[in-house]
């Protein structure tokens, strides 16, 4: 299983309309071959005391595949080229970290 965890830091101020964005690419891309998941986590203040500073504009998506075939489809999909032109310029950065089940 492919493992893929993105961190996005979101502009200020874009938010919201960052996240009505991803409620309606979630499911196209939940329907694809091979996503076994694709989960946005917003950052909330918690107990724990190794928890990094809450940072209210960084968003992460978690994904899983099942195989990198899928995932490069994924990146190729019609849906995925439509979102990243309509997310894309609402982000300052974007950065991956990219593993296989152990």
């Amino acid at each position: 299983m492919i493992h893929v965890v993105v961190t996005f830091t979101i502009k200020d101020g874009m938010m919201d309309q960052y996240l009505e964005g991803i409620k309606k690419l979630c499911p196209l891309v939940l329907a694809e071959k091979g996503c076994v998941e694709y989960t946005y986590i917003r950052e909330i203040a918690s107990p724990l005391a190794i928890q990094e500073p809450v940072q209210t504009n960084r968003l992460t998506l978690v994904e899983k595949w099942e195989s990198f075939e899928d995932l490069k489809a994924h990146g190729r999909s019609a849906h995925m080229v439509e979102y990243t032109k309509l997310l894309g310029p609402m982000r300052e950065s974007a950065s991956a970290r990219v593993g296989e089940t152990v």
